[in-house]
């Protein structure tokens, strides 16, 4: 069992067919198994592999009852403040309004992989029961970078450079070199930065620097 489920693809995360007749349940197989893994590409790149193991212990049946506060402040949220500031992280998931970043990717991966099918003839556009095919690039964008705001909102993005150990660096406008690249915000913060905000309080984080995706524009590029 994951953090979300197909209650979470609705409103600008609508997946077509899903509850619509479907005597194979091939929607809900195929979404069922891009939301596991889904989760697990997320949330192991955000804390790193021994993390993620650590913590994917507590949702295989739902949130577990002994949880660790640490970890259900990851899913459910919370406030803190650095230097006099408030940050707000708001959490993996948002029940009451059915929205969390893993439903963002998994909508994105599930498109993508779903706007054609392979037959005896070749890739072909795959046949909505409801309406029109129309270019999903534009409304795809908008939730990619929805999920990369929520994910990692840019912190520790584009490094300049990187050293002879593969170590990144980024040049900093007034000179010099920033071997971190933390660029930290205030207010509603991405998964990322709440976690390195909060490292003291995850042993396990690998704090390494590692990529995944980058902010689009229009055309999806």
């Amino acid at each position: 069992m994951s953090l979300i489920d197909n209650t979470y693809f609705q409103d600008s995360n609508i997946v077509a067919n899903i509850n619509e007749p479907d005597p194979n349940a091939k929607t809900d197989n195929v979404l069922g198994l891009k939301i596991i893994k889904g989760e697990r590409d997320v949330l192991s790149f955000a804390f790193g592999f021994e993390m993620w193991e650590d913590f994917k212990q507590y949702i295989t049946n739902g949130i577990d009852g002994n949880t660790p506060g640490n970890y259900l402040e990851i899913i459910n949220g919370k406030t803190y403040t650095i230097q006099g500031k408030k940050h707000y992280w708001e959490g993996l998931i948002l029940p009451e309004t059915k929205e969390s970043l893993l439903a963002d990717y998994v909508y994105c991966t599930y498109h993508d992989d779903n706007q054609t099918q392979t037959t005896g003839i070749g890739e072909v556009a795959v046949d909505n029961k409801v309406g029109n095919r129309v270019s999903m690039t534009s409304k795809m964008t908008k939730v990619w970078n929805r999920f990369i705001e929520k994910l990692h909102g840019g912190f520790r993005s584009h490094p300049s450079g990187f050293t002879i150990e593969g170590n990144p660096f980024w040049y900093l406008p007034g000179g010099g070199v920033d071997y971190y690249g933390i660029n930290r915000k205030s207010g509603n913060v991405s998964l990322v930065q709440f976690l390195f905000d909060n490292k003291s309080d995850y042993p396990l984080l690998d704090t390494n620097y590692r990529r995944f995706g980058e902010f689009k524009n229009e055309l999806g590029l």
